[in-house]
């Protein structure tokens, strides 16, 4: 019984990923250019035309703003995986704990393995 809920779950995963967008360069760039302006309420959606984009953005945010209050632990692991290879953060900055619970929420979302993530990341262009 166990196995097949499990199944049936893996299912619905499956298929609630494979409908999420697609992040490429330009997607990423929009995403990242307002990773500042993730953490506050009244921020305007860059993807304010296309519903099912800006559903998207919003539930970003709200798991950035989850990871930044409450997985310090995940965030860091992070850290020491895209540091340097894709980006140089600074220790002990709050921008960096931005950056890095953006990242987790893409991260855990599309069940990104860490090359994948990487590979994603690195596609970004906006600079910190």
């Amino acid at each position: 019984m166990a196995s097949i809920n499990h199944q049936i779950m893996k299912n619905i995963i499956d298929t609630m990923k494979s409908d999420l967008p697609y992040l490429n360069q330009e997607r990423l760039d929009m995403i990242f250019t307002h990773v500042y302006d993730l953490l506050e309420a009244n921020v305007s959606n860059p993807f304010h035309k296309d519903e099912k984009l800006s559903a998207f953005f919003e539930m970003l945010k709200s798991m950035q703003l989850f990871n930044y209050r409450h997985r310090g632990t995940d965030t860091h692991s992070l850290f020491y995986l895209l540091d340097p290879k894709v980006f140089n953060f600074e220790k002990n900055s709050e921008g960096t704990t931005v950056w890095l619970s953006l990242i987790l929420a893409i991260k855990d979302l599309y069940g990104f393995s860490d090359d994948k993530l990487i590979s994603v990341i690195k596609q970004v262009t906006v600079t910190r």
